[in-house]
């Protein structure tokens, strides 16, 4: 593991790239599981709708986390 950079500039690239990797884990964690369990279910629609749901609010957190770290001030 790499130490933080002391840098302002390279700290925000850093933290840009771990919120997007992290959103596109939770939107394609949440619709992968959601189908999956769509699947295994017997096409019950409550675990799609979960998934779905799971998808879009973790994308979100992690796009507003992305959108506040690139809007920041140095």
């Amino acid at each position: 593991m790499q130490p933080r950079p002391s840098n302002p500039i390279e700290k925000r690239k850093s933290d840009v790239r771990k919120y997007t990797r992290n959103t596109a884990l939770w939107v394609g964690g949440g619709l992968v599981g959601g189908l999956g369990m769509f699947l295994i279910s017997g096409f019950g629609s409550t675990w799609l709708v979960l998934g779905f749901i799971i998808a879009v609010v973790g994308g979100l957190i992690n796009a507003n986390k992305v959108r506040k770290t690139l809007n920041g001030k140095d």
